[in-house]
């Protein structure tokens, strides 16, 4: 168990607020899970909150969207979204914020933006890996093949990236956690 203080408290709190506000905005994709904005609040959570606390952000908002919340993107909530196709995907958004805070602790990948692009493009990958893997699981068809059926969300992801890192740019030295 460990203490947060409430700034880390109310740090923490706001990003599965802001994934629970922005949720009614996704653009679907058929039998896929809907575009959403829910990366762009995974990633700067773990850029400005580091791995213990954009993991824990993620975690919560996984945890309000289990108990019924309507917080999954299309305002919906419910165990039965992490048991469906989507289910993959909200998981692997923990795995990525935590990928993404320990590798931002890295000195040499802190300072340049293509560094950051970089690591947010492997956060992206491994959030698309978890995505495929349970999608394939429950399809009971090749994870590789699921993969190739992601073309959709590229576009889409590389903008939210390109999003993220302005955003970041600009709100970095207010809120990071940083040379603590």
């Amino acid at each position: 168990m460990f203490k947060l203080t409430v700034k880390e408290m109310s740090m923490v709190a706001i990003f599965p607020a802001m994934m629970a506000a922005t949720a009614g905005i996704s653009i679907p994709l058929g039998s896929l899970p809907p575009v959403s904005l829910q990366t762009v609040f995974v990633f700067l959570s773990a850029l400005l909150l580091g791995p213990r606390l954009g993991s824990l952000s993620m975690i919560i908002y996984i945890v309000m969207g289990t108990i019924g919340l309507p917080v999954f993107s299309g305002y919906h909530g419910g165990l039965d979204v992490l048991t469906g196709q989507s289910g993959g995907f909200v998981i692997g958004f923990v795995i990525s914020a935590y990928f993404i805070g320990i590798m931002k602790n890295i000195n040499i990948l802190n300072k340049k933006r293509l560094y950051i692009f970089v690591l947010l493009l492997f956060g992206n990958a491994i959030i698309y890996m978890s995505g495929a893997s349970y999608i394939a699981y429950l399809l009971n068809t090749n994870v590789l093949l699921t993969l190739a059926t992601f073309s959709p969300y590229i576009i889409g992801d590389l903008l939210k990236i390109l999003v993220v890192l302005y955003v970041h740019s600009r709100i970095r030295k207010h809120l990071t956690y940083e040379g603590r």
